[in-house]
């Protein structure tokens, strides 16, 4: 097949580091420490490594001075040297997945070029870099960029050892996925024992390849390697260990009880997580899938594998009753490979070759272009108080949908030579995004600024509680740096103010007139304006709704520090 002269390989080697440099300062670095931490996890998490730093003890995640037996200590050690030498801040805290993000841009780039060619691995890279789910988890202090960082390189390391008989890489590969159990858990031997076993049954070269891995004996050593740290908990904790960790942090995952969730089941849900977390290369890939089973084209050894690779993530996590959209984040860096892969061969080959992905990847244009109309249309009415300049996203995504049909057009309905278009509109999206997105994001959520007002002017002892804000209870927590009771009902709010010591609640505006209501003896000493819900507008869109956070208090007046 004719080899395409896409652009980066065109170039020279300085402005295809510029375009990586841009990729890098918008997808992950511009403002990495401007919004104030996210609920639920990011917060809690942060506090987490902030005890343990504070209590000395770089083996024991705390809350509240107590053990908190959640997930394995890597992810913690990582954070906590960012906060070590940076000092404590939002930038730090998100630092290492920051970091592990860049890592994972160079390793889905080797792959690439390792399987398919210098094209289809440099574009695989920006595609991955461009997806939805890169840019939400590279800028933010979550397990999962730093997770598969080590799982997917892992993989890669393996595959590369396998095709080329490489002892020594397949060693690499067995001492990163060893880093990942260290960061979540056994779930990354489980992932590439199955993905080992898929491969086998496919059979072929496939097979050959796995049959020549050591991987049982490998995976074994990886666990050993990844022990210390349990058999210290379980000597140190015991029956806690087991139940915070090997039950509540894996097993429940699956059997999901009554007790320790309650969340509805929904086995297809990381069907929509893949389509829109991976938008648009996930639908791209898909076309692939239409044109292989059409037998328009054909899979080799190294296409096959990916899929396996792709098959298991989602269908493992598939199984699981409990969910969440970036358990399959694994997964990315080979949908955007295949992708590339696609994109390039149909870009190269007849017109008839690749007729699924030409025809997704041109009703890409056209649905760009209707979301522009939409958001435009609609931008301003879900009342989040955006900036006028924010007119710009939807003009982008219409010009950018508009320029991929305009190209297509010149080209007698082909494929453009490279992504290019594609990936320039949604490196602009979410230049827009950082730029009046993240501001408003802390105008709309101001957890931050309470709480440092609760920190800074409500006495040190004084204990504080929330009102019905269990969904900001992470970041209040974080930012206030003490402890906050939960309080749900105003018998329990009475409880709370029972004893006459000066106590302190945040609450909404309208919980507070609840309270006064049913006869507490509060007042306000600080307000400030937040989204607390929201409203359904039709077409699947909702406006926000606006309140007050208060902190109030039953103390006398000069108890509210200056």
């Amino acid at each position: 097949m004719p080899a395409v002269p896409l652009p980066l390989r065109s170039v020279s080697k300085y402005a295809r580091l510029l375009f990586w440099l841009a990729i890098a300062w918008i997808v992950v670095f511009w403002r990495l420490g401007l919004p104030s931490l996210m609920d639920p996890d990011e917060a809690h998490y942060a506090e987490l490594t902030r005890e343990m730093l504070r209590a000395g003890n770089w083996l024991v995640p705390l809350l509240d001075g107590q053990p908190y037996i959640d997930k394995p200590i890597l992810f913690h050690w990582l954070q906590g040297a960012a906060i070590t030498l940076l000092g404590q801040s939002e930038f730090a805290v998100r630092l290492p997945s920051a970091l592990a993000a860049i890592a994972l841009f160079w390793t889905t780039r080797r792959a690439g070029i390792l399987m398919f060619g210098e094209s289809v691995g440099e574009w695989g890279a920006v595609m991955f870099a461009t997806i939805p789910a890169t840019f939400a988890l590279a800028s933010i202090g979550l397990f999962d960029m730093i997770f598969t960082a080590l799982l997917f390189g892992g993989v890669v390391c393996l595959l590369e050892a396998a095709a080329k008989r490489a002892r020594l890489t397949e060693a690499i590969g067995y001492a990163l996925l060893s880093l990942a159990v260290m960061v979540k858990g056994p779930v990354a031997l489980v992932l590439v024992g199955l993905f080992s076993l898929a491969a086998w049954a496919v059979g072929g070269e496939p097979r050959a390849r796995i049959a020549w891995l050591r991987w049982k004996t490998g995976l074994s050593l990886a666990a050993v390697a990844a022990s210390p740290w349990f058999i210290w908990m379980f000597a140190h904790f015991g029956d806690a260990f087991v139940q915070g960790y090997v039950l509540a942090g894996n097993l429940y995952y699956f059997t999901q009880p009554e007790s320790w969730s309650s969340r509805a089941i929904n086995h297809v849900f990381y069907l929509r997580s893949l389509v829109g977390g991976f938008f648009p290369w996930s639908a791209i890939a898909c076309a692939r899938l239409v044109d292989l089973a059409r037998r328009r084209v054909r899979a080799d050894t190294d296409e096959i594998l990916l899929w396996t690779w792709i098959a298991v993530v989602v269908g493992f996590f598939s199984l699981a009753r409990f969910k969440l959209d970036h358990y399959i984040f694994p997964a990315a860096p080979a949908i955007c490979l295949l992708a590339s892969k696609a994109w390039h061969e149909a870009a190269a080959g007849e017109r008839r070759d690749g007729r699924a992905v030409l025809t997704v990847a041109i009703g890409l244009g056209a649905l760009l272009v209707v979301a522009g109309a939409f958001m435009a249309t609609y931008l301003f009415e879900l009342d989040l108080e955006l900036p006028e300049a924010a007119i710009l996203l939807p003009i982008v995504f219409a010009a950018g949908g508009t320029a991929l049909l305009e190209r297509s057009a010149r080209q007698h309905w082909r494929l453009p030579p490279s992504p290019l278009v594609l990936v320039t509109t949604l490196l602009a999206a979410y230049a827009l995004v950082v730029a009046f997105g993240l501001p408003t994001l802390d105008h709309v959520r101001p957890t931050a600024l309470v709480a440092r007002t609760l920190r800074t002017h409500a006495p040190p002892d004084a204990p504080a509680s929330i009102y019905r804000l269990e969904q900001w209870r992470a970041s209040l927590r974080y930012y206030a740096d003490r402890p906050l009771a939960r309080v749900s009902s105003p018998e329990q709010a009475a409880a709370f103010l029972a004893d006459g010591r000066a106590r302190y609640i945040i609450l909404t505006r309208r919980d507070y007139r609840g309270l006064k209501n049913f006869g507490l003896n509060l007042r306000e000493v600080y307000r400030c304006r937040a989204v607390v819900g929201t409203t359904r507008i039709g077409g699947g869109l909702r406006r926000q709704q606006w309140d007050d956070l208060i902190i109030a208090t039953n103390a006398p007046r000069g108890d509210w520090l200056p």
